[in-house]
């Protein structure tokens, strides 16, 4: 037996070196023919079938809704795909619910990367769970397209991996505040911002506007009762308050105000004022003003605008084309934009130098452009008008 089996092993031996060189011969042609040993079949979340993107939202708990944009990035793969998706890949997305938490966004980031093998991440939403997220992929060089914040900390940091959409919040806060005192002309101006660094970035650029609060509250973001905000703005004398908050504390405090028969004039975040939420504030809403950078969804004649309620009616039917979905489509188009400037293999890297040069990319949001040194997103916001259960155009006068 002994001498069978090393009679065996030098005939396979000799076999298996020519065998090698044969082998290694079609390797290095099939790699010369696919662009080289960093090609697109060595990049996670890459097949010849198929780009994978991952994200993390809250899907359930007090910041749902904002999980709908969800619907918009999935709407939009599907338009792309049913167009011939990217080089002959289809686009697809795991989206997995963080309940707006940091410590799950974190978890879930490691599984989008670890277990789904996740290409790039796009439409990640919040600021405290985006900036979790950035201490996972940030050090594994792993892009992040449209990160749903314009918080300072997420925005002002330059990363290499980081690809901002939304405008910055300190610049919604001064376009807030430059309305309140200029256009609105208003005496006394109160401001309850949640105390986190998404209102506190919000609140900063309302005083970089100029504005001196006549009373300034900071709330934090699990409260629910806003009775004495509510009274404490009101003895104050304010005319008018700008509101910083996300969707439940807005509803809350709006209910509080009218609870005492508060009627200041009302500005607020684009977070905090979404169609979903007029019903639960219906003697509030109603002619409040709100800052935006997605147009009105009501106007078809934005060919922009059409081209999201139509796609997202014929591939997400029965899901609400909200202000939420029409993020997550806007952050999808960037990403899609970058995907397809790939000159060469599909690769991190490659992807990332692609979306250094998109230049003034046309999205429903607005233009975004890109350089080497600068990722900042949208720049260009306006004002609309709470108006029979949707966000209009302000009336010209």
């Amino acid at each position: 037996m002994h001498v069978f089996r090393t009679q065996q092993s030098r005939a396979p031996r000799t076999m298996s070196v020519a065998t090698a060189a044969v082998i290694g011969l079609c390797l290095l042609l099939v790699t010369w023919g696919t662009g080289g040993p960093a090609s697109a079949a060595a990049t996670p979340g890459v097949t010849s079938a198929t780009i994978t993107f991952g994200q993390t939202v809250p899907k359930s708990g007090p910041a749902a809704l904002y999980g709908q944009s969800t619907y918009g990035v999935e709407a939009y793969f599907a338009y792309i795909n049913d167009h011939g998706g990217v080089r002959g890949r289809k686009l697809r997305l795991i989206s997995l619910d963080d309940k707006y938490r940091p410590a799950v966004s974190v978890q879930l980031t490691r599984d989008l990367l670890d277990k789904y093998h996740v290409f790039a991440e796009v439409a990640v939403n919040g600021s405290a769970p985006t900036e979790a997220v950035l201490t996972v992929v940030t050090p594994a060089n792993v892009p992040l397209i449209g990160p749903q914040s314009g918080a300072t900390p997420v925005q002002a940091v330059f990363r290499k991996n980081l690809y901002n959409v939304w405008p910055s919040y300190v610049t919604e806060g001064k376009l807030l505040g430059r309305y309140a005192e200029d256009t609105l002309h208003l005496r006394k101006i109160g401001v309850l911002y949640q105390n986190d660094d998404f209102g506190k970035s919000l609140y900063d650029g309302v005083k970089d506007a100029g504005v001196t609060p006549a009373v300034a509250i900071p709330y934090d973001p699990s409260q629910v009762d806003f009775g004495a905000q509510a009274e404490k703005f009101k003895s104050a004398g304010c005319d008018g308050v700008i509101i910083l908050a996300i969707p439940g504390a807005t509803i809350s405090f709006l209910n509080a105000m009218a609870a005492i028969d508060y009627k200041p004039v009302r500005l607020m975040s684009q977070t905090s004022a979404i169609p979903q939420s007029f019903s639960a504030a219906k003697s509030e809403f109603p002619g409040s003003y709100i800052g935006a950078f997605i147009p009105p969804l009501t106007d078809t004649s934005n060919p922009q605008v059409k081209l999201f309620l139509d796609s997202m009616a014929k591939y997400e039917p029965g899901k609400p084309a909200s202000v939420f979905a029409a993020w997550g489509w806007t952050e999808a188009q960037v990403a899609v934009a970058g995907l397809k400037a790939i000159k060469g293999p599909i690769t991190r890297d490659s992807y990332e130098a692609a979306l250094d040069h998109l230049t003034a990319l046309r999205t429903l949001g607005g233009e975004v452009t890109y350089t080497p040194t600068s990722h900042a997103g949208i720049q260009k916001m306006f004002m609309v008008i709470a108006k029979n259960g949707r966000l209009a155009p302000i009336p010209t006068e």
